[in-house]
């Protein structure tokens, strides 16, 4: 860049710079006597800086000390409603009340991770996420259970996917259609008392749950047909409405096993007048046993192998 100076009046005589001599150097510049050489400055500045540096730290410390006192202290900050959201089966009251919050607690002392343990622990409440809203309230969102099928043990339970045990009476928001669920049976080493909100941990009853759930997506209107899901070793074992004919399927490739299924049951009941059971288990071909012995039928072409 070039630098511009402004302009004052010329003098007619040109100064010529005399040409420095071999040896001999200009003398370095010093600051006068009375002065701060830049050096100096500097420092001064650095000192300046940590101090700001301290001071701002210092504050900020207090800040963090005082400023939950001021708003514990603040009744501009006393809690007031609770926003309760994606309730269908449960009732406001009963978040409440098992919330154990209570008008007039400070919003800023309330614990969040204390509230949500509570309400987690109904049983139809699977996650609960909780945020203030200041000045005065709080917003709880819940996530609600839902039945997948019921199941027999010292009584009748509902379950959900994750295999969590749910009352067995109605709830007020429940259909006749949620209701209309397959029983669980035969299912050992569950324990005898049971009570609902208890997790069953068994890799039997997982592996039918995650059967069932991938069915209902895959067809649901074939799954009505489906009164009952028993465990059956590689797969599982299926009683149908009316005549409680006996399907063994397994696991794997829930949907095209069900369009299997749905493609031979025509074919079973012209042949066969009597069947006992259906079993899909066999690649290639489906045995259906009855009165007599067992026989097996080719399984349609265009599904391959089973």
């Amino acid at each position: 860049m070039t630098a511009v100076r402004p302009q004052g009046k010329t003098s007619r005589r040109r100064r010529h710079s005399l040409p420095e001599k071999r040896g001999h150097r200009q003398p370095m510049a010093v600051p006068r006597e009375g002065g701060k050489a830049a050096g100096v400055w500097r420092g001064g500045r650095c000192r300046l800086g940590y101090l700001v540096l301290v001071v701002l730290a210092g504050a900020l410390l207090w800040a963090g000390l005082k400023l939950p006192r001021l708003f514990a202290a603040a009744p501009e900050f006393r809690l007031q409603a609770l926003e309760v959201k994606g309730l269908r089966l449960l009732r406001g009251q009963e978040i409440l009340a098992a919330s154990g919050l209570e008008e007039g607690q400070n919003l800023f002392l309330v614990d969040l991770a204390g509230v949500a343990a509570r309400v987690e622990a109904l049983p139809w409440v699977r996650k609960v996420y909780l945020e203030r809203r200041p000045p005065d309230r709080l917003r709880l969102q819940v996530e609600e259970r839902r039945r997948l099928a019921w199941i027999k043990l010292d009584q009748l339970y509902g379950i959900d996917e994750s295999g969590v045990l749910l009352p067995a009476e109605k709830m007020p928001g429940e259909t006749r259609a949620e209701l209309d669920l397959p029983l669980l049976t035969g299912f050992e080493g569950l324990g005898d008392r049971r009570t609902p909100g208890d997790r069953l941990v068994s890799p039997a009853l997982r592996q039918a749950l995650e059967w069932w759930r991938q069915a209902r997506r895959a067809d649901p209107e074939f799954c009505l047909n489906i009164s009952e899901i028993q465990p059956l070793g590689g797969g599982v074992r299926l009683l149908l409405v009316g005549d409680g004919l006996e399907v063994r399927v397994p696991v794997d490739r829930v949907g095209e096993r069900l369009n299997i299924l749905k493609d031979m049951m025509q074919r079973i009941y012209r042949e066969f007048p009597e069947p006992a059971y259906l079993d899909l288990r066999f690649a290639g071909q489906a045995v259906v046993g009855g009165k007599a012995a067992p026989q097996s039928l080719a399984k349609g072409g265009e599904h391959g192998a089973g």
